[in-house]
């Protein structure tokens, strides 16, 4: 069974290991020091983490085989494998949601450490923890950090610079994540509908970037695949959707509430339907 993926930029798939710290002249030497070895042991758990990520992820994989394996059978014993492949799973998903909490925590100290260094470190380190919390399942916490961070960077710098796109694409994935985890979890489909949207929204918006940017064709087609599957998503049964594996950083469930759940999402301020992607109009399926 292939993989099921949400593409990312280049740079958004390097772990943050080349952070420039600079302090005042009394604290530089000590302070460095203090944030460098933060920085070690955060990209250390972080390593460990995508590896109980993609344990968990494999797990995912042989739990949907051994479902559908029990709908052709209808037998007791694939219906205890479904039960064992369940658990297994579940408990990867577990073990793998605790460690990436372990990585927002590291890199939410070194914010604390770094907080006298510049604005460009401590926005990558922003969007290291921004990145954790949600494959930690901390979907909505991620989701309002990254929305802060987009539109503190998009105020200074404009929308088009690598850290603003790597928000961005983070920023996207996290909604798809939280539509489908909502679908699954059987949300009504006017909740899971606007985080869908938002993602489909980001995810055209980098496409069409790319594409006036002038980048590679890869890249263009990369996005232009993910917001196929978020349309995959919102047009196909709930059956089909359960059968399909997610995708291979998606936590195995988000946790807590969505912030406005139960009505609907107003149109940002100075910001344009579909392209800002902030926000938007009653959600439709598809376009």
């Amino acid at each position: 069974m292939g993989k099921t993926r949400i593409a990312a930029a280049a740079w958004a798939l390097a772990p943050v290991i080349a952070l420039a710290f600079h302090f005042g002249p009394g604290q530089r030497v000590y302070l460095h020091d203090v944030a460098a070895s933060l920085q070690h042991a955060a990209v250390n758990l972080e390593r460990d983490a995508q590896a109980l990520q993609d344990r968990a992820h494999e797990a995912h994989l042989r739990a949907i085989e051994a479902r559908q394996r029990a709908f052709v059978l209808q037998t007791p014993e694939a219906e205890a494998e479904v039960k064992a492949r369940t658990e297994v799973e579940s408990a990867a998903f577990e073990e793998a949601s605790r460690a990436w909490m372990r990585v927002a925590d590291a890199f939410g100290h070194i914010h604390e450490v770094a907080i006298g260094s510049s604005d460009e470190t401590l926005r990558q380190v922003r969007w290291a923890r921004s990145r954790a919390l949600v494959r930690a399942g901390e979907i909505w916490e991620g989701i309002g950090e990254l929305e802060s961070l987009l539109a503190e960077i998009g105020a200074e710098e404009g929308g088009g610079s690598a850290l603003a796109l790597a928000a961005r694409q983070e920023l996207a994935t996290a909604h798809y994540y939280g539509a489908r985890l909502r679908r699954l979890a059987g949300d009504p489909e006017e909740q899971w509908l606007i985080d869908s949207g938002k993602a489909r929204q980001h995810f055209r918006y980098l496409a069409e970037h790319a594409r006036e940017a002038g980048m590679p064709d890869d890249r263009v087609e990369s996005h232009e695949r993910d917001v196929e599957l978020v349309l995959n998503l919102e047009q196909s049964a709930l059956l089909d959707i359960q059968g399909k594996p997610l995708p291979q950083d998606s936590p195995g469930r988000c946790s807590g509430t969505r912030p406005g759940a139960g009505r609907k999402s107003p149109r940002p301020p100075n910001q344009r339907d579909g392209r800002g992607a902030g926000g938007a109009e009653e959600i439709r399926t598809g376009w």
